[in-house]
C-alpha cells in the first residue's frame, strides 16, 4: 500500500475486499474476494446455470471477468484505483461440472504507473483451468476515497 493512510494495513485490505465485492457487476454475478494483501488477491465465484454455454461448459467471459477483477484487486492493493490496459488469457481446460471457480493474482511487476499480474483460475478441486497476464494503469484516486457502493 502506497501513500498516506489512516487505516492499518489489515483494515485497508479488508476495506479493499469489501469495496471490490460491492462493485455492481461483480456483486450481480456473485464474485467474492477471499484474501488480499500487498500485490496479491484471491476471489471465488459459485457457478450458476446461466454461466453455462451451449457446449455445457462455463462461458469464457466468466473466466475473464473473474481473472480481471481479481487482478484488479491485487493492483488496487498498492493504494490507487486502477484501469485494465491489457490482458492475455489462456484457456487450458474446459470448465465442465465445475461448482466454484477460484482465482489468484500475484504481482509480476509493480511500476509507478503500470502494473503486471499473473492470474490463475482453478476449479474447486484445484485443477488449473486458465491463466493470464493482466496489465493495469494506476490512476490518481486513492482507494480510501472511494465509498463502498450501497446495494438496493
Amino acid at each position: 500500500m502506497k501513500g498516506k493512510t489512516t487505516m492499518s494495513e489489515q483494515d485497508f485490505y479488508q476495506y479493499l475486499m469489501k469495496l471490490r465485492d460491492a462493485e455492481y457487476f461483480g456483486s450481480m454475478i456473485g464474485l467474492h474476494h477471499t484474501n488480499a494483501g500487498r500485490g496479491y488477491a484471491e476471489a471465488e465465484l459459485a457457478i450458476r446455470p446461466e454461466f453455462i454455454n451451449l457446449q455445457g461448459t462455463i462461458h469464457g467471459g466468466i473466466f475473464l471477468t473473474l481473472a480481471d477483477v481479481t487482478g484488479g484487486t491485487a493492483a488496487c492493493s498498492y493504494g490507487k484505483i486502477v484501469a485494465t490496459v491489457d490482458n492475455s488469457y489462456h484457456f487450458l481446460r474446459a470448465g465442465k461440472d465445475v461448482k466454484i471457480l477460484r482465482a489468484k493474482a500475484r504481482t509480476i511487476k509493480a511500476g509507478k504507473r503500470i502494473m503486471v499480474f499473473d492470474v490463475t483460475v482453478s476449479d474447486q478441486d484445484g485443477t488449473l483451468l486458465g491463466e493470464g497476464m493482466f496489465s493495469y494503469m494506476a490512476l490518481e484516486q486513492p482507494i480510501e476515497e472511494i465509498p463502498i457502493p450501497v446495494q438496493e
